[in-house]
């Protein structure tokens, strides 16, 4: 039976409701309903992070409360196989997820508190699933805010445009992941039922990360994961942020839905814009009106509004806009040349080409640029990696250059290996020589996205790659010039070839490399400016009282060695309730060595902890993994005593004849 709990002034909660799925498992539910009349329109969300004892499940109690206050019904709903549901869940990002997805709409809508109005938001994993279920188009869905979400986590996450993805997706959530897909109902309800649940999940729930590693179960098994987005009709607010890594997605699915639609793109990592470190907004706030406008169906004005809303970087203010991509933005070439210049124009130039010579190490001096890590400062100045890197350079610019789009890189190039990657980065150099990274892009060059191989590079065969980078809204002042920056690594955000190998990179005549940059001359278009509400987070603040938090990240070099190293810590500990408390802990570890980049290697250690008096549970992962392999260790313990312990190993395809994993050092 639920639970109900104490919740806000005017408002009543119940705790572990369940909702049934046509298969016969059953999801639960945490809901929260406004005190007064009835029946209300309902808004939800859908994750695997657990509707409770975790800090993201605080941070959407936060806005449910808040969305409960203002007259709707809300529910946070743990996936099949993880939190309090029932059932298994051995892959990510399964098409299981929508279809259940579905289902939860259309029992929220015939619920006797419920107007028939549904709406769908989530951040992260949660604006993922709100893509997905909406392409389902369930009949009572009426609207969706995703936030920081996209369409394809295999090319946009997992394997980034044939990349082998690391810090997004492996040196944290990765192994998380893997102790709390396993870990047990934090609600002991109905008997021993929590302990069938759990015995069941750890028989079946597969360590994530095993799925994008090596070859998939069937051709299929990514392609059937991706988000048909071009089949959404619902009203779409979109929400994401320049540093976030799904900023280009976002616009993706903007430009392909065809209802009512709206999106904002603030100066944000991967954070939820309330409780963002760096300008944060009442993004809650915004969503009310999103609510109210197509679930309450009020005239509010909201689709009358420019649908654009972006925060222009460099001159730190908001603006509107009638479309995106601009029409008034003028795409100009910046043409690569010898002797590291970068130069707009038409310009000819001679002909040639630079040589890159491996170094793993390229991409740690950005490490803080990681869209992930939303509590550390943005980097002042990456330029060690541009020396790493082959650099071009603008002259000062003359006058001030507003970018408003997704600039794409052309690049000729050549390189002793079949499968180098190629990482492009656009640069902003002030007159001190700082450097700040404005727009990037990772690509494998035989394997452009991750479902479409291509013909492996032959040795010494020269191939043009386009590559689109991230999305950017920007004003470059005068006196500050642009650099392009090409590598063949970024650590530790995609994993290092092992293989040393040279790139080398052509310009000038019929082998031209050269960036596209979207140049506005009209900043203001002629629409107002916005007036956006400002945060709240108080809500968030009564919940968190409480929580102990605390992390560290920390960059380790050796200069004689070679090695550099990203290391992270991370606790979180909360009391559940008068009987519970819930804590992780995680350390991981990432090092790469410039002279032996077969030996890069991610060693890390979860511990999630349910502590009670009879019951308590520990979940204990270890997790190496190298460019050869994967292990995966797991223990469990039940009021101290071990009752489940499995070891999982998968070897990789190893691409290269040169080196042998033997030679590893781990």
């Amino acid at each position: 039976m639920p639970s109900s709990n104490t919740a806000a002034s005017g408002l009543k909660a119940a705790r572990n409701i369940r909702i049934p799925m046509p298969d016969g498992v059953q999801l639960a539910a945490n809901l929260l309903l406004p005190d007064t009349g009835g029946p209300f329109p309902a808004v939800f969300s859908f994750t695997p992070y657990h509707k409770d004892g975790t800090r993201s499940a605080a941070i959407r109690a936060a806005a449910h409360q808040h969305f409960a206050s203002r007259g709707y019904a809300t529910l946070d709903v743990d996936f099949r196989g993880v939190g309090c549901s029932e059932g298994t869940n051995p892959f990510p990002f399964d098409p299981q997820e929508r279809a259940d997805g579905h289902a939860v709409v259309e029992w929220i809508a015939v619920q006797p508190w419920c107007t028939g109005a549904v709406g769908l938001w989530g951040t992260s994993y949660g604006g993922c699933t709100s893509l997905s279920i909406a392409s389902t188009r369930p009949q009572h869905l009426k609207a969706i805010v995703p936030i920081h979400g996209t369409f394809d986590n295999y090319d946009w996450y997992l394997r980034p445009h044939g990349c082998q993805g690391l810090m997004y997706n492996e040196v944290s959530w990765a192994p998380r992941l893997v102790a709390t897909n396993l870990a047990p109902p934090l609600i002991q309800e109905d008997g021993d039922r929590w302990l069938e649940i759990w015995r069941e999940r750890l028989e079946a729930n597969m360590p994530w990360l095993l799925s994008w590693h090596g070859e998939p179960p069937d051709p299929d098994f990514w392609l059937r994961r991706r988000v048909p987005y071009e089949r959404i009709a619902v009203p779409t607010f979109l929400i994401s942020g320049w540093y976030d890594k799904y900023a280009g997605p976002s616009f993706m699915v903007y430009e392909a839905l065809h209802g009512p639609k709206r999106i904002l793109i603030g100066p944000w990592k991967h954070a939820f814009p309330d409780f963002s470190p760096v300008h944060p907004i009442g993004a809650l706030r915004e969503m009310d009106r999103w609510w109210d406008r197509w679930l309450k169906g009020l005239e509010n004005g909201v689709d009358r509004e420019p649908p654009v809303t972006v925060y222009v970087l460099g001159a730190g203010y908001w603006r509107y806009e009638a479309d995106w991509p601009l029409a008034r933005a003028e795409r100009v070439a910046f043409r690569v040349g010898p002797d590291g210049r970068l130069s707009r124009g038409e310009d000819e130039q001679r002909a040639g080409s630079d040589t890159w010579v491996y170094d793993s190490r390229v991409g740690i001096e950005s490490v803080a640029l990681h869209g992930g890590i939303a509590g550390i400062p943005l980097p002042s100045d990456q330029s060690a990696d541009d020396h790493r890197s082959l650099s071009y350079t603008t002259p000062p610019l003359a006058s001030d250059l507003e970018l408003g789009g997704t600039p794409v890189a052309h690049v000729v190039l050549s390189a002793t290996t079949p499968a180098p990657s190629l990482a492009v980065k656009l640069c902003e150099v002030d007159p001190r020589g700082d450097s700040i990274v404005i727009a990037r892009e990772w690509t494998n060059v035989s394997q452009q996205s991750a479902h479409d191989p291509r013909r492996p590079l032959a040795r010494d065969e020269v191939r043009q790659i386009s590559l689109a980078l991230s999305p950017v809204c920007r004003v470059v002042p005068a006196g500050h010039r642009l650099r392009l920056c090409l590598a063949g690594a970024d650590f530790p955000e995609i994993w290092p070839t092992p293989e040393p190998y040279e790139l080398q990179i052509h310009y000038g005549g019929a082998r031209a490399s050269l960036v596209e940059v979207p140049v506005i001359s009209d900043r203001g278009a002629g629409l107002p400016a916005p007036s956006l509400p400002a945060a709240d987070a108080d809500g968030f603040l009564r919940l968190s009282a409480g929580v102990r938090s605390d992390e560290t990240h920390v960059v380790h070099r050796d200069l004689i060695g070679k090695t550099v190293s990203y290391e992270a810590t991370f606790h979180y500990e909360q009391g559940f309730d008068a009987h519970t408390n819930t804590g992780l802990d995680y350390h991981g570890i990432v090092t790469t060595n410039a002279d032996r980049p077969w030996t890069t290697n991610l060693r890390a250690e979860v511990l999630v902890q349910h502590r009670r008096s009879a019951g308590s549970v520990s979940i204990r992962v270890n997790l190496l993994a190298t460019p050869f392999v994967i292990h995966v260790d797991v223990e469990a313990d039940l009021d101290g005593r071990q009752v489940f312990q499995r070891r999982w190993r998968k070897d990789l395809p190893v691409h290269t004849t040169s080196v042998d994993p033997r030679e590893s050092s781990v």
